[in-house]
């Protein structure tokens, strides 16, 4: 098993894209290729990265049991579980990126072990676009987030996702604590255990609070 850490490590220079994503290269450089995708919205190299056979599992959603959806968003649904290969990952991150300005994702770790990487991200940016059925609330986020990249014939070939959803959530103002546990989640979300000085960003601004 290798690990880097990416504040020795930085990610691959952009005027390299093409000829890194071209050549034979290590699976750990090839998901740094991938978040760079996502962080600059540059989609020219996704085929070569991006395996025929690709699944996210984070794009599939079973919403049969789930009653009273929208039928906008059952068609959004419907949609993305047909979806694969290249096109699936063109897709998210054209979705993440009209519904977040600024979206960022900030490697602190990243492991790679036979054909998987596991790489640990803060991920941040601005809602100011619809995030599949939440309209834009104008709020900056901050969560913590852990992606796996399976690697089949020097291609991403599955994808898995371990999010801080909550702290999203709360940060959106979407979801709110009953009142009377309220300080126990400031206090649990409230700092940052990313080993930097920055948090989670719980407290970074008024995005970033709870609602009461």
């Amino acid at each position: 098993m290798t690990i880097t850490n990416s504040s020795n490590n930085k990610i691959y220079n952009k005027t390299n894209a093409y000829e890194a994503a071209v050549q034979p290269s290590n699976n750990v450089q090839k998901v740094r290729q991938l978040i760079e995708i996502l962080n600059t919205g540059n989609l020219e190299n996704v085929q070569y990265l991006i395996h025929e056979k690709y699944f996210n599992h984070e794009s599939h959603i079973d919403a049969s049991s789930i009653e009273g959806l929208p039928e906008s968003v059952l068609q959004q649904i419907k949609i993305r579980n047909q979806l694969s290969g290249p096109a699936e990952f063109t897709d998210t991150v054209k979705s993440l990126r009209n519904a977040f300005a600024d979206l960022n994702y900030e490697e602190k770790e990243i492991y790679s072990d036979n054909n998987t990487v596991i790489g640990y991200y803060v991920v941040s940016g601005t809602h100011t676009g619809t995030f599949f059925a939440f309209p834009p609330t104008g709020r900056k986020f901050r969560y913590n987030a852990i992606h796996t990249h399976r690697f089949e014939n020097g291609k991403v070939i599955e994808h898995k996702a371990l999010r801080d959803d909550l702290m999203l959530m709360l940060q959106l103002g979407l979801v709110t604590p009953l009142a009377q546990y309220e300080s126990l989640f400031r206090l649990w979300k409230g700092g940052g255990d990313d080993g930097d000085d920055e948090g989670d960003g719980s407290n970074d601004g008024e995005g970033a609070r709870l609602q009461k």
